[in-house]
């Protein structure tokens, strides 16, 4: 990471999404009104100085030249949906020539899609919206893809968008060494707490376990709705009128797994998201996912190799 203080330059394009945008800004203007102004500042920017409108329709207006970039600045790289149908070739030369000039580049919300266009993040993990990720698989095979909310240890830090721009920032100001006021600023902007890295997007839950067998869909429904009670498979097998052998040869053939297999890692899987933003107690979130406690952390070390009050712990 760049040393402090830090000056965060924000490239803007048409059509970029506010809700990243403004969630970064924010998190940088409280620390700077709680008495952060000489560690952190910030500009906007877009490549031809006019103002840029975002895709609610508001506009920003920039306040900086693209030539007078200062020289420790990190660019943050804002985009919206739709940037594959919208070439910016102007913008990836800018992007390749400030990497060259050792800028540190991040992308928040389809930014990242600019990085991968500009080859900056090839053999890299990336945090990418969900409605980037196809996009992403067809096109760049070799960028690195994660359902993270952010990504920060890569040499361009990304953010899939939206609030977790703020996450992305307040993690920035929390790993400089202060802590205390990632505290205060959350509690100004009515932030429950910093969310970690490792938290998932909060994906359809079509998209989680897809799949184009009628029989399994509809099983991986049941599991969803059923993931706080825990419902039997057998009762899983009866509410489809198939046997619970037909259902487990099924999930074999699409998954690779056993219906079991998957029901406990769906209930784990969103157990431990709960367990990483840290605002329960791990009895409390053992019991709501239908696990007695102790039961709870062996199995969630099983899948995990931690235990969930090592997993926790380790976000702090």
């Amino acid at each position: 990471m760049t040393a402090l203080p830090t000056h965060f330059t924000f490239l803007i394009e048409p059509g970029f999404t506010m809700q990243a945008f403004s969630s970064a800004i924010e998190v940088l203007r409280v620390a700077r009104k709680l008495g952060a102004g000489d560690l952190f500042s910030y500009s906007v920017l877009s490549l031809d100085g006019a103002t840029v409108e975002a895709s609610n329709g508001l506009s920003i207006v920039a306040n900086m030249d693209v030539q007078n970039l200062p020289k420790d600045s990190i660019v943050v790289v804002v985009s919206g949906a739709g940037v594959e149908q919208t070439p910016n070739p102007a913008l990836l030369s800018k992007l390749r020539f400030w990497a060259r000039q050792s800028h540190e580049i991040w992308a928040i919300s389809s930014g990242v899609v600019r990085l991968a266009q500009a080859g900056l993040v090839d053999d890299c993990k990336v945090a990418a919206h969900w409605e980037d990720v196809p996009l992403l698989k067809a096109l760049f095979p070799r960028v690195i893809l994660s359902s993270a909310i952010f990504i920060a240890d890569e040499p361009h830090p990304t953010c899939a968008g939206g609030g977790a721009a703020a996450d992305l920032f307040m993690h920035y100001i929390k790993s400089n060494g202060s802590e205390g006021l990632v505290e205060n600023i959350a509690s100004r902007l009515l932030i429950d707490g910093v969310r970690d890295g490792r938290v998932r997007q909060n994906f359809p839950s079509e998209l989680k376990y897809s799949s184009t067998n009628r029989t399994v869909f509809a099983a991986i429904q049941i599991m969803l709705k059923t993931r706080y009670e825990a419902v039997k498979l057998s009762t899983i097998s009866e509410r489809l009128d198939i046997s619970q052998r037909q259902l487990e040869r099924l999930f074999k053939e699409e998954f690779g797994h056993t219906p079991g297999a998957i029901y406990l890692r769906l209930r784990l899987d969103e157990a431990r998201q709960e367990v990483l933003m840290g605002h329960r107690s791990v009895f409390d979130i053992a019991l709501d996912y239908g696990f007695q406690p102790g039961n709870f952390s062996k199995v969630y070390k099983r899948l995990f190799d931690v235990t969930p009050s090592q997993d926790r712990a380790s976000t702090k």
